[in-house]
This record gives structure tokens, sequence and C-alpha cells, in this order.
């Protein structure tokens, strides 16, 4: 009698095999997004970078910065507010003082006046809701220090966007600011 030789793979090696690209997908598909997220999260920081000189230029040449001076889109050499699709990595920003009224840790309303820049990135957090960033300036010196905050940082101090400190505390584009 002649020997067979085998040829192909049988069931059971095929089955293992689709278990495998099953189980490394299933772990590989959710980084991915996260990385990408993250990478258009970035985009949309570097894009920031005019409206962040402009306002340290304004700053050292007026030497001050609050609510009225180097704190308005298109006034002071500050670039206008940027609208959908016209930057990439961002779907609107704008320099502006917001003022937000929340409740502090005594359960005392509070207003405060954050003035900076805010930005809508093309970045989404977890639940797929835009990332809204606040770059908050404090002049230091003759220089300017930039408290980023976000709106999808968590509990445990994550952010899809490199160097956010805290949550948030405008949300949403004012109105006029595209």
């Amino acid at each position: 009698m002649k020997a067979q030789l085998q040829r192909g793979f049988t069931l059971i090696e095929l089955m293992i095999v689709v278990a495998i690209i099953g189980i490394l997908a299933a772990v590989a598909i959710p980084m991915y997004s996260d990385y990408t997220q993250r990478a258009k999260a970035g985009t949309g920081m570097a894009a920031l970078a005019s409206y962040k000189t402009a306002i340290a230029m304004c700053y050292q040449k007026s030497g001050v910065f609050n609510e009225d001076n180097c704190s308005t889109a298109g006034e002071d050499g500050i670039p206008a507010a940027i609208g959908a699709d016209q930057v990439t990595g961002i779907r609107g920003a704008t320099v502006a003082s917001v003022e937000v009224t929340g409740t502090n840790g005594s359960g005392v309303e509070t207003t405060t006046t954050v003035t900076g820049i805010i930005a809508e990135l093309d970045a989404t957090d977890i639940d797929d809701d835009y990332i809204v960033v606040n770059l908050t300036p404090t002049p230091t010196g003759g220089n300017m220090s930039w408290k980023v905050t976000c709106s999808d940082y968590d509990d445990a101090g994550n952010s899809r966007v490199d160097g956010c400190s805290g949550l948030a505390e405008v949300t949403a584009l004012p109105a006029g600011g595209n």
C-alpha cells in the first residue's frame, strides 16, 4: 500500500488560525482608533500655534494680558476665528474671554472668566464627541506659559490631547467663534 502525502491544513488548524486573528483584531482595532484620534488631536494642537504666537507677541508689545488686551480674535494682531474646514485638525477656534458659571466644592455657585484660546479639534473622545480644548496663557516675566485643559480629561488623568492638565471649563465654542 502506498502512503498518501498530506496536503493542505486540517479543519482544526484553520479554526485555530481564525481564532488567533479574531483575538488580535479585537485588541488592535480599538487601539488603532485611539492612536488615530491622538494623531488628529496633535495636528489640531499644532495648528493652534499661530494663536499662541500672536498672543505672546501682543503681550510683548503691550505688556498687558487680560480680558481687554490681547484676548480677542481679529484684534491686536491676533488671527480671526477659524471656521470649520479652514485648517486641518480644527473644526473651529477663537480667542475670547468667556464667563463660566459652575458650582465649587462647597456647593456655592461661582462665575469664572476664562480668557484664551478655545478650540474644537477634529479628534473625538471615547464617546465620539469632538474634543474641546482651552489654552489659557499666564504671563510669567516676559514669557507666556500655557495651561491646556480638555473636554475629554477623565478622573484618572487620561486625555487624547498631549499635555492636557485638567477638564476644560469651556466645553463649546462661544457664539461667533465658528
